[in-house]
């Protein structure tokens, strides 16, 4: 999973963030603004569904603030990172809704480092990462529908962006909105829907997606990460010797293996 594990980290969402937390003095007092309007527009959303001029109220803010941080000729604004990039589902929108938007993607990163550290540590291949994502996304729905009703239940473009990288050439971005639209949809019907039960609904369109190659391998980047794992971790020279002879004996129980399965192929299977 390195492959979606770069791209997850150097997206478009994640640059821009990234920027804003760790460049200038500037550019932290401007996260620090950035944050104070998320939340009021957060108690806002999540109070009636709807963000509208409330959020100055909440806020304390300004108009004039409120567009240097969202409007459209703000320079440090998701949608100026996204640029030509942005996806076309998303269109363009007022100065609330693209606050709502972007506090959704505030409100949902969480949600997204915990699915970054399931890829780290849990079980390797594209077909995984799909699915943990998608209940990453279904969790965040069922704890956040307000929000996401402000935004018509919009996916988190962060997370069109992710899951994009997932599938490859494999889908369009507005068959990942749609995708994660549903998952949403599914997440926030009322009574709390299990993560676990919207993933089965939207299965089908993953593994449509995710190349069937991809998903027959799945073993190999399982296996690639755990040495990489391995070669990285802080191991004294003892563990570092235990470590080498298992990949070793490993190594050489596969060669044996693929010599009879070479035999059998040539000559038939032995009789018994």
């Amino acid at each position: 999973m390195a492959d979606v594990l770069t791209e997850s980290r150097r997206s478009v969402a994640a640059r821009w963030r990234e920027r804003l937390l760790q460049g200038s003095r500037h550019g932290k007092r401007h996260w620090a603004t950035r944050t104070v309007y998320y939340t009021a527009c957060r108690e806002v959303a999540e109070a009636g569904g709807r963000v509208g001029r409330e959020v100055l109220d909440v806020s304390g803010g300004s108009t004039s603030t409120l567009y240097t941080v969202v409007g459209p000729r703000a320079r440090h604004s998701l949608a100026a990172a996204y640029g030509e990039e942005l996806p076309d589902c998303f269109g363009r929108v007022d100065a609330l809704t693209e606050l709502a938007r972007e506090t959704v993607v505030w409100t949902f990163w969480p949600y997204r480092d915990s699915w970054l550290q399931m890829l780290e540590s849990g079980p390797g291949g594209r077909m995984a990462a799909a699915e943990g994502l998608v209940l990453a996304v279904a969790d965040f729905a069922a704890d956040h529908p307000g929000l996401l009703r402000a935004t018509g239940l919009e996916p988190p473009v962060c997370a069109v962006e992710d899951l994009m990288a997932v599938f490859g050439r494999m889908a369009t971005a507005r068959d990942v909105f749609c995708l994660l639209q549903d998952v949403i949809i599914d997440a926030t019907r009322g009574l709390h829907v299990p993560a676990e039960v919207v993933l089965d609904g939207v299965r089908p369109k993953l593994e449509a997606r995710v190349p069937v190659v991809e998903r027959a391998n799945e073993p190999l980047p399982a296996l690639a990460d755990a040495v990489v794992g391995l070669l990285s971790a802080r191991l004294d020279p003892p563990q570092r010797r235990a470590a080498a002879d298992l990949l070793e004996a490993a190594a050489e129980a596969l060669r044996r293996t693929i010599r009879t399965e070479g035999r059998e192929r040539d000559n038939g299977p032995r009789a018994a």
